[in-house]
């Protein structure tokens, strides 16, 4: 599996914001009155379902490398069943994350759990609603962050793999069954590999903006401050960044 950067800490207070060229403030409020009720529990869950996250890569990691004992038929099976989990875990995290949008209230997004219908509907709620991921780095006073463009699983990525996952995750029909037996058995992983490193570099450092860009969650999927467990902060921007 790719290798995890790990940030070096959390606790500085000013966040440098880095998008086409312009530089804006982020004020870190993590642990103050700033942050409402709302954002201080939504960091909370969120930064659970990161955990929740890192164990079912985890899982992934040990099932291809062979420590669970699994056949390969198996290996492709558990390994496909974590990837849809973590499919769902992310679009559960921006349900949780925009929280602050009325319309993730509604007794219909609360009960859902499948991974398209929860994206396709934040979509249409707030267009810029994904995870985006960045890169740390920490000065003194200050952290910058810049944006990572390639490598991460897209939003449309998600959608498709979450097909894929619900597909691979039947036995098969009559007709298919011995055309699918040659993939299914194959001790070849290069594909769930790509794919669950594609989910990390989605989750290792990323943002969340909100729908009127002010506020945002800076989280991190392992984050020493907090014993190698997920953390997450909220940062406010003075005014809306660029688009």
């Amino acid at each position: 599996m790719g290798a995890m950067q790990r940030t070096d800490r959390a606790s500085s207070m000013r966040f440098i914001y880095r998008d086409r060229g312009c530089d804006a403030g982020l004020i870190m409020t993590e642990n103050s009155r700033d942050a409402t009720q709302q954002q201080t529990e939504a960091g909370r869950r969120y930064a659970s379902l990161l955990d929740e996250a890192m164990g079912r890569i985890n899982c992934v990691d040990a099932a291809v490398t062979g420590r669970l004992g699994l056949s390969p038929a198996l290996v492709r099976e558990f390994s496909y069943l974590q990837i849809r989990m973590l499919c769902e875990v992310v679009s559960l995290g921006c349900l949780v994350a925009h929280g602050d949008i009325a319309e993730t209230q509604s007794g219909a997004l609360q009960k859902e759990w499948s991974a398209n219908r929860i994206i396709n509907r934040l979509g249409s709620l707030h267009p810029n609603f994904y995870p985006h991921p960045i890169r740390l780095t920490f000065a003194p006073g200050h952290v910058h962050f810049d944006r990572v463009e390639s490598g991460f699983l897209t939003k449309a990525e998600l959608l498709r793999l979450y097909r894929k996952c619900g597909s691979i995750l039947h036995r098969a029909s009559l007709e298919n069954l011995v055309p699918n037996a040659n993939e299914r058995h194959s001790p070849d992983f290069t594909d769930v590999v790509e794919w669950t490193n594609k989910i990390i570099k989605l989750l290792d450092q990323h943002h969340i903006a909100s729908v009127d860009n002010l506020s945002h969650f800076i989280c991190m999927l392992k984050n020493e401050d907090t014993g190698g467990r997920a953390g997450v902060a909220l940062a406010l921007s003075p005014l809306p960044l660029p688009e």
